[in-house]
Parts: structure tokens; C-alpha cells; sequence
């Protein structure tokens, strides 16, 4: 009998960046355009392109499989994804392990604006922290929630 292992982070994030670039697709009914990039150094795990203009945006995505204990949605982000790209889109969601998907609630925000909303973190960390809540409609990040259900809408809209 074959030992099964659980997945590495890696493989975590690889699975969800097809499962976001899939649904992207199927979502918008093709009018968006799905790439990989061969490298993930720039903090790119997706390029999303739209069909009829051929504008194009860079999209990192930071998935979680657990929250806090007050069932927060945290994560880090390295400092050096901050560029002054104005198509760079950072996703944040949650995959609920349980029910087998994601859950609706997710967080679509231009690097521009995660990181100047985050500048006043300390500057000696290499990292960022976000975090937010689900339900809370008062965080910094209320204005950049969305439904899953919408992304590809949402990410059209951003390409227009």
C-alpha cells in the first residue's frame, strides 16, 4: 500500500493558480486568456489577457487553507511584489478544505493600492501582513471584496 503524503505549500499554490486560471475562463465565457508565466520571481503567478482589447494584467495569488483563530483571512506578502505596475492585481482567497471550494468572499486589489495602503508597516520586514474579515464592511479591505462567483467580471472590468 502506497503511503500518501499531504500536499507541499508548493503544490498548494500551483493547484490553486490552475483552479482560479480554469474558472477564469469557464466564467467569462472565453473572453479572457489564461497564461503561466515560466518563472514566478516577480511575484506573477498568472497573466490574464482579454480577448477583444488585448490589454493584459499580472495577477499574484495568495490562497489560504486555514484562518486565525477568530477566523480571520491572514496572509504575507513579500515587499518586493509592490511594483508601480498599474496592471499588477494581487487575488486573495480562502479554500474551505471541508466543503471542497472556495469560498465566495475574495479580495481583488491593485499592487498599487495594497502597498500604499500597507506603507506604514515596519520597514525592516521583508513581508507585508494582510488581513481582513469576511464580514466586516469597516477594514481597509471592504472596498476590494468581491464575489468568486464575479472575478472574471471583475478582472474584465480592470482590463477595459
Amino acid at each position: 500500500m502506497v503511503e500518501v503524503m499531504a500536499l507541499s505549500e508548493s503544490q498548494k499554490g500551483r493547484v490553486i493558480e490552475q483552479l482560479v486560471g480554469a474558472t477564469l475562463i469557464l466564467q467569462s465565457n472565453g473572453k479572457l486568456r489564461v497564461s503561466v508565466p515560466l518563472v514566478d520571481d516577480e511575484g506573477v503567478d498568472l497573466i490574464i489577457g482579454n480577448r477583444e482589447n488585448d490589454k493584459t494584467l499580472l495577477l499574484q495569488i495568495k490562497s489560504r487553507f486555514s484562518l486565525t483563530g477568530k477566523g480571520l483571512y491572514q496572509t504575507q506578502v513579500r515587499r518586493a511584489t509592490c511594483s508601480s505596475n498599474p496592471n499588477k492585481f494581487l487575488l486573495f482567497l480562502y479554500y474551505d478544505k471541508d466543503e471542497a471550494c472556495f469560498r465566495d468572499e475574495c479580495w481583488l486589489v491593485s499592487a498599487s493600492d495594497f502597498c500604499g495602503l500597507l506603507s506604514g508597516q515596519k520597514a525592516k520586514r521583508d513581508k507585508y501582513v494582510f488581513a481582513s474579515s469576511f464580514s466586516s464592511e469597516k477594514d481597509m479591505w471592504a472596498r476590494f471584496k468581491c464575489s468568486f462567483k464575479d472575478l472574471a467580471e471583475a478582472i474584465l472590468r480592470a482590463l477595459r
